[in-house]
């Protein structure tokens, strides 16, 4: 008995399909959409080549006319170049502002979007000290300490900027050198308990609180 295999089904289809008949039949049908194909670009071709000829020979015309009219009626001739110039210009005014409303839209858009108003981080870290959360605290005033900092225009603030960088660009930044090694060691020290046992102590938010107030009151 011949071996019913998948393979031996696959094999048998392949044979039969790669006969001379049935090369013939697709050969047909790929010959038959072809020169459908090849009709309907020849009609599409066509119907642009008679519309194009009738936009010529109007135009053709018109400007025919219009230079008769010009030797025949010069007042009537400019006149009606008067008014299709008004026409002209009357359209591409209504486009531009056209154009010019939309974009006062978007303005407008924009502008009526709520924002919110930027976080008091030193606020905020009094009250997770009241509560007792004294690593929280202090951690959003290491924050707000980077944005005193950026505000100074000592350091430039991104969110694609690690701490480290931030430590870095301090050592060459016209911030006191005192300043610059107790903030360094001070960051340093809260990256450590904040990814490490996170001791809630209060001299973190103490230490940060005394170091945010001379960021505040420091002037280069």
């Amino acid at each position: 008995m011949p071996d019913p295999s998948d393979a031996a089904i696959r094999e048998l289809a392949r044979n039969i399909l790669a006969r001379r008949e049935y090369g013939l039949v697709n050969d047909k049908l790929d010959l038959r959409w072809q020169q459908w194909f090849d009709s309907l670009r020849g009609l599409v071709q066509d119907w642009l080549n008679r519309l194009l000829n009738l936009v010529q020979d109007w135009l053709n015309r018109f400007l025919q006319w219009m230079g008769i009219l010009r030797v025949e009626s010069p007042l009537l001739y400019w006149s009606l170049v008067g008014a299709l110039l008004i026409a002209v210009a009357t359209m591409f005014a209504q486009i531009v502002w056209s154009i010019r409303g939309v974009l006062r839209t978007r303005a407008s858009a924009v502008e009526a979007l709520p924002t919110r108003p930027p976080a008091d981080l030193a606020q905020q870290a009094r009250e997770l000290a009241d509560r007792g959360q004294f690593l929280e605290a202090g951690h959003r005033l290491m924050i707000a300490s980077f944005g005193v900092l950026a505000e100074r225009c000592v350091i430039e603030l991104r969110p694609d900027r690690s701490n480290r960088w931030i430590r870095e660009a301090l050592r060459g930044s016209p911030l006191a050198q005192a300043l610059v090694v107790e903030l360094g060691a001070l960051v340093e020290r809260t990256e450590r308990i904040w990814f490490g046992n996170r001791d809630n102590q209060p001299d973190i938010y103490r230490d940060w609180t005394a170091l945010y107030q001379r960021l505040v009151c420091w002037r280069e």
